[in-house]
């Protein structure tokens, strides 16, 4: 495998990341990606988006909450170990993904690998994994999951085709 450049800028190459931990999975963006940590008792579960588990307020405003499996696939229920939201910045908004924890590392750039070609496709949310002591972490941004997520939902909502009875 070859290194990749550090998906944070260069000059925040020294700066830390935060670690969604999703059951065996983690999941690290810039720190400066993360703007808010809730509990998840504090979610609103009144009808929520559909894909999503519900609703978090934040700066007045409600943000969609999802909550993902460590294979990154939408989960209709919520695990208690999902005990955090993590709410992410992106483009339109913030969007929340509930977690087990979260924890603040520094990683070191030079060590990041590209995500192997058997397990890359276009759509994936994983940009890269970096080694960080007996864990690798998955490397990705809020843009990537946004997109990921909104992938996901689409397919929610696509009508089921039934088997062939012939």
């Amino acid at each position: 495998m070859s290194t990749i450049p550090f998906p944070l800028s260069r000059n925040s190459m020294n700066s830390s990341a935060a670690v969604l931990r999703i059951d065996g999975l983690g999941l690290m963006f810039q720190q400066s990606d993360v703007r808010a940590l809730e509990s998840a008792s504090g979610l609103d579960g009144n009808a929520p988006m559909q894909g999503s588990v519900g609703w978090i307020s934040y700066m007045r405003q409600r943000w969609p909450v999802y909550c993902l499996s460590d294979q990154l696939d939408i989960s209709g229920e919520v695990p208690p170990v999902r005990r955090t939201c993590a709410l992410l910045a992106h483009e339109t908004g913030f969007f929340g993904m509930l977690c087990d924890d979260m924890a603040i590392i520094k990683p070191d750039s030079r060590q990041l690998l590209e995500v192997p070609a058997a397990m890359k496709n276009a759509d994936t949310p994983i940009l890269g994994l970096l080694p960080f002591g007996d864990k690798l972490l998955c490397v990705s941004n809020p843009s990537r999951m946004a997109a990921h997520i909104e992938q996901l939902v689409h397919k929610l909502s696509l009508p089921r085709e039934l088997p062939c009875l012939a």
